[in-house]
Protein backbone atom coordinates (compact mmCIF):
# COMPACT_ATOMS: atom_id res chain seq x y z
CA UNK A 1 0.00 0.00 0.00
CA UNK A 2 2.69 2.48 1.01
CA UNK A 3 4.06 1.80 -2.38
CA UNK A 4 0.80 2.86 -4.60
CA UNK A 5 0.98 6.19 -2.42
CA UNK A 6 4.82 6.26 -3.49
CA UNK A 7 3.40 5.68 -7.08
CA UNK A 8 0.46 8.67 -6.49
CA UNK A 9 3.05 10.77 -5.16
CA UNK A 10 5.14 10.90 -8.00
CA UNK A 11 2.25 11.01 -10.54
CA UNK A 12 1.21 14.18 -8.42
CA UNK A 13 4.32 15.66 -8.97
CA UNK A 14 3.60 14.65 -12.75
CA UNK A 15 -0.20 15.35 -13.10
CA UNK A 16 -1.30 17.53 -10.28
CA UNK A 17 1.50 19.65 -9.54
CA UNK A 18 2.38 20.65 -12.81
CA UNK A 19 5.89 21.62 -12.69
CA UNK A 20 6.05 23.60 -16.45
CA UNK A 21 2.92 26.55 -17.00
CA UNK A 22 1.74 24.27 -19.95
CA UNK A 23 0.80 21.34 -17.72
CA UNK A 24 -0.56 23.64 -14.58
CA UNK A 25 -2.73 25.15 -17.88
CA UNK A 26 -3.97 21.52 -19.02
CA UNK A 27 -5.28 20.81 -15.78
CA UNK A 28 -6.93 24.37 -14.84
CA UNK A 29 -10.04 23.01 -17.29
CA UNK A 30 -12.00 26.31 -16.00
CA UNK A 31 -8.97 28.64 -16.83
CA UNK A 32 -9.28 30.36 -13.87
CA UNK A 33 -5.63 30.65 -12.97
CA UNK A 34 -5.63 28.28 -9.88
CA UNK A 35 -6.63 24.51 -9.32
CA UNK A 36 -9.73 23.64 -7.61
CA UNK A 37 -9.85 20.50 -5.45
CA UNK A 38 -11.78 19.04 -8.65
CA UNK A 39 -9.70 20.24 -11.17
CA UNK A 40 -6.62 18.74 -8.83
CA UNK A 41 -8.19 15.60 -7.71
CA UNK A 42 -9.52 14.69 -11.18
CA UNK A 43 -5.80 14.95 -12.43
CA UNK A 44 -4.13 13.08 -9.96
CA UNK A 45 -6.99 9.69 -9.64
CA UNK A 46 -6.66 10.02 -13.32
CA UNK A 47 -3.03 9.78 -14.09
CA UNK A 48 -2.41 7.59 -11.39
CA UNK A 49 -4.87 5.30 -12.81
CA UNK A 50 -3.67 5.71 -15.93
CA UNK A 51 -0.19 4.64 -14.43
CA UNK A 52 -1.89 1.51 -12.84
CA UNK A 53 -3.52 0.56 -16.30
CA UNK A 54 -0.52 -0.35 -17.57
CA UNK A 55 -1.81 -2.38 -21.09
CA UNK A 56 -4.44 0.41 -21.65
CA UNK A 57 -7.67 -1.35 -21.80
CA UNK A 58 -9.19 1.20 -19.10
CA UNK A 59 -9.40 -1.29 -16.10
CA UNK A 60 -6.60 -2.52 -13.48
CA UNK A 61 -6.36 -5.81 -13.48
CA UNK A 62 -5.30 -8.17 -10.60
CA UNK A 63 -1.21 -8.72 -12.25
CA UNK A 64 -1.70 -4.67 -12.79
CA UNK A 65 -2.27 -4.35 -9.09
CA UNK A 66 0.51 -6.67 -8.30
CA UNK A 67 3.17 -4.78 -10.48
CA UNK A 68 2.47 -1.64 -9.30
CA UNK A 69 2.95 -3.33 -5.35
CA UNK A 70 6.06 -4.86 -6.47
CA UNK A 71 6.54 -7.90 -4.96
CA UNK A 72 2.99 -8.75 -5.08
CA UNK A 73 -0.07 -6.45 -4.30
CA UNK A 74 -2.55 -7.25 -2.03
CA UNK A 75 -4.91 -9.49 -3.12
CA UNK A 76 -7.37 -8.67 -0.19
CA UNK A 77 -6.69 -5.02 -1.14
CA UNK A 78 -7.34 -5.29 -4.41
CA UNK A 79 -10.76 -7.52 -4.26
CA UNK A 80 -12.05 -4.59 -1.70
CA UNK A 81 -11.70 -2.20 -4.75
CA UNK A 82 -13.41 -4.09 -6.82
CA UNK A 83 -16.79 -3.30 -6.40
CA UNK A 84 -18.53 -5.06 -9.15
CA UNK A 85 -16.14 -8.11 -8.39
CA UNK A 86 -15.53 -8.61 -12.08
CA UNK A 87 -12.09 -9.00 -11.71
CA UNK A 88 -10.55 -5.76 -12.83
CA UNK A 89 -11.24 -2.08 -11.13
CA UNK A 90 -12.36 0.67 -13.02
CA UNK A 91 -11.62 3.87 -13.32
CA UNK A 92 -14.97 4.91 -10.56
CA UNK A 93 -13.65 2.17 -8.50
CA UNK A 94 -10.50 3.86 -8.29
CA UNK A 95 -11.11 6.96 -7.46
CA UNK A 96 -13.86 5.60 -5.46
CA UNK A 97 -11.28 3.74 -3.24
CA UNK A 98 -8.61 7.01 -3.28
CA UNK A 99 -11.62 9.51 -2.05
CA UNK A 100 -12.73 7.13 0.44
CA UNK A 101 -9.25 6.46 2.05
CA UNK A 102 -8.81 10.47 2.38
CA UNK A 103 -5.69 9.95 -0.07
CA UNK A 104 -6.18 12.29 -2.66
CA UNK A 105 -7.72 15.22 -0.13
CA UNK A 106 -4.56 14.62 1.86
CA UNK A 107 -2.11 15.44 -1.42
CA UNK A 108 -4.38 18.06 -2.13
CA UNK A 109 -3.72 19.97 1.58
CA UNK A 110 -0.40 19.07 1.47
CA UNK A 111 -0.07 21.43 -1.69
CA UNK A 112 -2.15 23.75 -1.01
CA UNK A 113 0.58 25.56 1.38
CA UNK A 114 -1.81 28.53 2.14
CA UNK A 115 -4.69 26.99 2.96
CA UNK A 116 -7.00 29.15 0.44
CA UNK A 117 -8.52 25.88 -0.76
CA UNK A 118 -7.22 26.25 -4.07
CA UNK A 119 -3.57 25.81 -5.81
CA UNK A 120 -2.17 28.61 -7.75
CA UNK A 121 0.87 27.74 -10.22
CA UNK A 122 3.58 29.12 -7.51
CA UNK A 123 2.47 26.26 -5.03
CA UNK A 124 1.70 23.86 -8.28
CA UNK A 125 5.94 24.59 -8.55
CA UNK A 126 6.53 24.10 -5.14
CA UNK A 127 3.99 20.92 -4.43
CA UNK A 128 6.79 18.18 -4.42
CA UNK A 129 8.18 19.17 -1.70
CA UNK A 130 5.04 19.63 0.36
CA UNK A 131 4.08 15.67 -0.35
CA UNK A 132 4.44 13.25 2.17
CA UNK A 133 6.98 10.54 0.98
Amino acid sequence: MKRLFTLLSSVLLLAGCAVTSSQFHIIDLDRNGVLSRGEFTDAVADASFRACDRNGDGFISLGEWQAVEKGGGSDGLFRARDLSRNGKISPQEYRLAAEKNGALAAHFSAVDRNRDGVIDAAEARAGGKALPR
